[in-house]
């Protein structure tokens, strides 16, 4: 069996997926705050029996406009945030991420760093597979 990709590239890979910087690192972090935000409203519109429709009437956009958020195709914007809490009644609160330290993000380093396509195991067998 050959592969069209060495270890190393597939650990940079992951390296990659796991260690963002620049620009991928701000926009992880973007997503990851908008997240906790949406999880927040998706809360507060099941408590209330709302659905995205008649949140975004409520606020004075489209439905279509709110739901890019949902999606994650855009990123929401304070104002909106600001005309979402109030039209729900509720406070936004934010949790710290988590990964706070150098020693978690070194420990995510060291598991992708053991990553290696060799050390999956796939059973094998052609059993099965052709009707008699």
């Amino acid at each position: 069996m050959t592969t069209k990709h060495t270890n190393q590239e597939v650990t940079d890979f992951f390296h990659d997926i796991f260690n963002p910087t620049g620009e991928d690192l701000i926009d992880v972090k973007a997503y990851g705050l908008m997240s906790q935000y949406l999880i927040q409203i998706e809360r507060a519109l099941d408590k209330q029996t709302m659905t995205q429709k008649e949140l975004a009437s409520k606020i004075g956009t489209s439905s279509s406009y709110l739901s890019q958020f949902f999606n994650l195709n855009k990123l929401i914007n304070f104002k909106t945030l600001a005309k979402i809490e109030l039209a729900l009644g509720i406070n936004f609160e934010l949790q710290q991420s988590a990964i706070t330290s150098v020693k978690d993000k070194y420990d995510i380093a060291q598991a992708i760093g053991k990553f290696s396509p060799s050390n999956i195991n796939f059973p094998v067998s052609n059993d099965g597979m052709y009707a008699a």
